[in-house]
């Protein structure tokens, strides 16, 4: 009895001992760009003059964060992890935990703001969650899906399957797979474009080929409208009022297209670089083995500004 008495104790002071880690608060107002460094599991928080401010060293092994509709709380998730956590900000500390088990790659928050998207590759499904962690719906899918994209327009949920050669389309509505179509092997990186009826899709290549291509295809048949000729690898895109940006992976390379999807300016950024953003009028760029974040200028597709962060950034989160 005394034995089961000092464990329960023990158990107690190790629970609080957890529960009570705390983190540089964030105040609410602060706009920043954080890094996700999935190495050394840490977060680099940097403001809106490009300076590191604060750090969370976070003993969990994450691969990415998701801020929600409240600007304040975080959830942080991991194909490994049994739990997703979230954290609030201001108040610098783990506040939840939802029981979802291993498997989650991707999170997403939907337009309404109360809807999250979970994508679960250990059992190839698509789970939908409310704000409260709260399991609404799953929707199985292709293979090892990775990638998903909201349409507002139609109101569809694309989730793109890395280990498959399809696109399973979801009905938001219904929460059902209203259509498939076929895509290339290896599919990662992507960018909608639903008033040009376009979805862009890039990737690693499958085995030893390696993707020299990105696909265009039509969002609302899954028809391939184009294939253009690409850098090596072509992983992540983005567009604004400069144009559009295609990062390389393979040749560790930043390129803007023009509205022709022609190449105009290119410049070799990081090493290994994994993850872009626009954040106020820059593109910036995380560098996931060189252990930095770039700034780049929208226009001349220069280096602006290079920012030391944690270890392996892998994703970025805005708040603006």
């Amino acid at each position: 009895m005394k034995w089961s008495i000092a464990l329960l104790l023990a158990v107690l002071l190790l629970t609080g001992c957890t529960s009570s880690n705390t983190f540089t608060k964030i105040n609410k107002g602060e706009s920043f760009l954080a890094t996700v460094n999935i190495k050394d599991t840490s977060l680099t928080f940097i403001d809106e003059n490009y300076h590191s401010f604060a750090t969370w060293d976070i003993s969990e092994p994450f691969t990415g964060a998701l801020l929600l509709a409240d600007k304040d709380t975080i959830l942080i998730y991991g194909k490994e992890m049994e739990k997703v956590q979230a954290y609030s900000l201001s108040a610098g500390k783990l506040i939840n935990s939802w029981e979802v088990g291993k498997g989650i790659v991707n999170m997403q928050l939907l337009h309404d703001g109360k809807s999250i998207v979970a994508v679960n590759q250990s059992n190839h499904s698509i789970y939908f969650f409310n704000d409260e962690g709260e399991e609404q719906d799953i929707v199985k899918v292709g293979k090892s899906p990775l990638t998903v994209l909201q349409g507002v327009e139609e109101n569809r949920l694309y989730v793109i399957n890395f280990g498959d050669t399809k696109c399973s389309v979801i009905n938001l509505e219904t929460k059902k797979v209203d259509f498939e179509f076929p895509i290339h092997s290896s599919s990662t990186g992507s960018l909608l474009r639903e008033t040009k009826d376009e979805i862009w899709i890039g990737g690693h290549g499958d085995g030893d080929q390696v993707e020299e291509n990105l696909y265009i295809y039509s969002a609302s048949t899954g028809e391939l409208k184009s294939k253009l000729k690409a850098p090596t690898m072509p992983i992540k895109f983005l567009e604004n009022d400069e144009g559009i940006f295609v990062l390389s992976h393979g040749t560790s390379s930043l390129y803007k297209l023009n509205d022709q999807y022609e190449e105009v300016k290119s410049k070799v950024v990081g090493v290994n670089p994994f993850e872009m953003a626009n954040f106020k009028e820059d593109v910036v760029v995380a560098g996931y083995d060189s252990d930095e974040v770039y700034v780049m200028d929208t226009e001349t597709v220069d280096v602006k500004k290079t920012i030391k962060v944690g270890e392996g950034p892998f994703q970025f989160m805005l708040r603006e």
